[in-house]
Formats: structure tokens, sequence, C-alpha cells
């Protein structure tokens, strides 16, 4: 899929739009670039028109163009202008947790849904923070330059390491349950993966005024998600009582795959639709 640069009052903006129907704005979490897929791109096969919009720091998005998540919530009402799209169902991924809040609250006539993917809508944890900004600061270009070879000499070596950080189960137990589908789902996932510039982004991210969506929320997470807890489930329902909350039943941070992957696809088509 060809990415579109487009120039916005904070700078410059790279998205992608494709399909017919019903738009829907795909946030992507951290880590996640252009070319990073977890398995939302079929959703232009089920009627919709997807637009998938790289956040601060990730792609050819400058961080000029949103520090804060309601800063970027604005320049996301500018491409949304520029394609004439009126509204926008939101599915917002991980990281990407506060700018989908963002977004609902303060332009609330311009999004009709709102998902959140095992989403955060709580601050960070001050150790894990404090861990990624070291890890990913700076020297994020060599960190995954060299991951992205070793997972083509050693995939189970790295996956067993990154998922260590996903899991609340035993990693080698988890490991050795995952189907041939989803072992390369995580091993594309990783493969696509940088963080650019937008981590350092994200970490500093706060989440506002909760409290004043107005579009119907459903959040989809898992109780053995070691990098999103279910915490931040329990917390959007406390400040969201209207939304709709489902426990998937899957063994990471990766509600996509695994035994309730049918089902996560079946509700967030059946809450797209009614």
């Amino acid at each position: 899929m060809t990415a579109t640069l487009l120039e916005t009052t904070k700078g410059i903006v790279e998205f992608t739009y494709k399909g017919i129907g019903p738009a829907i704005l795909l946030l992507k979490g951290g880590h996640c670039t252009r070319d990073t897929d977890l398995s939302h791109s079929g959703l232009v096969y089920e009627g919709y028109s997807l637009l998938s919009i790289s956040r601060p720091g990730y792609d050819s998005t400058e961080k000029s163009t949103g520090r804060t998540p309601e800063e970027f919530a604005d320049t996301i009402v500018e491409v949304l202008n520029h394609l004439n799209i009126n509204k926008v169902h939101v599915i917002a991924i991980s990281a990407a947790g506060p700018t989908g809040i963002a977004l609902a609250v303060h332009h609330p006539s311009r999004v009709s849904k709102l998902i959140m993917e095992a989403a955060m809508t709580g601050p960070w944890d001050p150790k894990s923070r404090k861990k990624a900004k070291l890890i990913f600061g700076p020297a994020e270009r060599a960190v995954w330059g060299s991951l992205h070879t070793m997972l083509k000499l050693f995939p189970d070596l790295v996956m067993k390491q990154i998922l260590s950080e996903m899991t609340t189960e035993n990693v080698d137990e988890f490991l050795d349950s995952l189907s041939p589908n989803d072992r390369r789902f995580i091993y594309d996932m990783l493969l696509t993966s940088r963080s650019g510039k937008g981590f350092g982004v994200d970490l500093n991210h706060q989440v506002t005024d909760m409290d004043k969506i107005e579009a119907p929320v459903l959040g989809l997470y898992s109780q053995k998600d070691k990098s999103v807890q279910y915490t931040h489930a329990l917390l959007l329902k406390s400040k969201v009582p209207t939304c709709e909350i489902m426990e998937v039943d899957a063994d990471s941070h990766l509600i996509w795959i695994g035994k309730d992957a049918q089902k996560v696809w079946n509700k967030r088509l059946a809450f797209l639709s009614n």
C-alpha cells in the first residue's frame, strides 16, 4: 500500500487510505510501523475503508505534529478534513490508547465509535518507562537492527525474549503452544517493528478527561497481558460506565492470535456494524 505524506499546520503526516465504505481510523501501537499488520488490513474486505495514520515520530510523521495526544488529535482532524471524511470509527491499539481517547474527547463529532484493543488508559509504570527510555532511546536503531538480524538467525530466542515482556504466563510454555500461523504473526510483527522517535513521544503521554467520551466504546483486553495490564480495562470501565469490556482469552498482550482470535474479530465487526 502506497503511503501519502500530507503537510499539516504542525508538520508532515504519513497515512495510507484504502477501501470503500464506512471509514475506520487505525492508530497503531508502540514500535509499529507502516508495514506492521496485526490483522486489521482485512477490514477492507468486510466493506470498510481503512485509514492508517502514523503517529508522531513513527515512519515519516514528524514529532511536531503532536507531542501530546491532544495535539495529535487536532492533526488527525486536519487529515480527515483533507480526505473529506466527516466521521470515523476509531481503533486504538496499545500505546495509541491515549490518542484515541483524546480524539473522542476533543472532537466528539468526528468519532462514531471507539475500540480500545489492549490499549493504554492510564500512565506508564515508572519502572517500565525508565527501562524503555534506556533501550529505545538514542540507540533504538542499533537495538532494532541487532534484533532483526538475530530474529532471522535465532527466531525462537528472540521471540522468547520479547514475549517475556508481554505475558504473565511461563514464556517457554507459551512459545511451545503457539500455532505455526501465530508464530508467523509474531515473527512478521517483530520484523516490521521500529521505534523511531515515536516511542519516546509515547512514553510522555497522559490520559485526561476520559469520562467525557460520548461515543460508544468497546475495550478488548486480556488478563494475562503483562505490558498493558488488565487494570487499564478496569480504569476504562470506571471512567466510561457505558463502555463494553470483552475479556479476551489470550495468553499475552497479543489478543489478535490464539484461541480467541476469531472471537475478537467477530466482536469487533459486530460492534462496528450495530
